[in-house]
């Protein structure tokens, strides 16, 4: 485990305190349940850490905000009006990671592990996929949000070019990020679908897409996991989940892609992103 891993980890504890205090479903998700069931941790070469909630706990969650005490801090639209994502993020505010898309924006940048809330995606008896083109139209908009939060004051030197074109796109898509609107109405948008109601659930907000929908039975009440020596939940069917998202999830990647995916233009475990420099 590095030493952001660590970090994740010392998220991850702070959150589960939170869920289990106060009886909210989640599951680790993505790569991370990967790591939990192949590695008992971190996949080694992971650079972040993912968990989902049913959005009924997700909202709830939101409402918990203050529960999270400094340097612990839950980012959603509704805690730091620059941030542009339609799900959350849990942070360590005395440390750094400046992604690059974001490294202009004024939010907080600690290095954080991702909280995806888990919609409703069909309603139909028998679903077994999701056919309707809704989550690429999510995403299609909310990619918006990226350009709009780009703006930033010209370097004199010889990135100037770079940077003015930037600000150009910036303020073209500008519109989008005003009070957040865009992943407001996104979120709005993604629980039309009641998840107590729903054949077929996932996050719209991944780079699954239609892909991750299954029945919430798969995810159930979750299932106890080792990971990094905590106890952690997994969905209920974990088999089934992994398989479906990775194939033969037990099979190591070739070593070319044993690598992670987030750039950022600066990091530190031990200083927060208000000093860094």
């Amino acid at each position: 485990m590095n030493e952001i891993q660590n970090v994740q980890r010392q998220l991850l504890k702070e959150f589960i305190a939170i869920c289990e205090k106060h009886g909210l479903r989640y599951y680790l998700f993505g790569g991370s349940c990967l790591g939990a069931i192949r590695h008992q941790g971190f996949i080694p070469w992971d650079d972040d850490l993912d968990v989902a909630m049913p959005r009924p706990d997700f909202n709830k969650l939101i409402e918990l905000t203050k529960e999270f005490k400094d340097p612990f801090f839950l980012q959603s639209v509704y805690s730091d009006k620059r941030y542009s994502y339609p799900y959350a993020k849990l942070r360590n505010s005395n440390t750094c990671f400046k992604e690059v898309l974001f490294a202009y924006t004024n939010i907080n940048h600690g290095i954080w592990m991702d909280i995806f809330p888990l919609d409703g995606m069909s309603r139909k008896p028998g679903a077994t996929k999701v056919k309707s083109f809704k989550p690429h139209f999510f995403w299609f908009r909310w990619y918006f949000s990226y350009f709009s939060g780009m703006l930033h004051k010209p370097r004199f030197n010889q990135h100037f070019l770079i940077d003015i074109l930037t600000n150009l796109v910036a303020i073209l898509f500008f519109p989008f990020g005003i009070f957040n609107w865009n992943s407001k109405s996104i979120s709005k948008s993604i629980q039309k679908i009641p998840y107590e109601e729903a054949t077929l659930v996932g996050p719209y907000l991944t780079m699954y897409l239609n892909r991750e929908a299954l029945p919430p039975s798969v995810f159930g009440d979750g299932v106890i996991a080792k990971f990094e020596g905590l106890e952690v939940k997994v969905p209920s069917d974990y088999h089934r989940y992994l398989t479906h998202i990775f194939g033969d999830y037990m099979k190591l990647p070739p070593i070319e892609k044993q690598m992670g995916h987030h750039y950022h233009v600066g990091v530190s475990t031990t200083t927060s992103y208000h000093n860094y420099k």
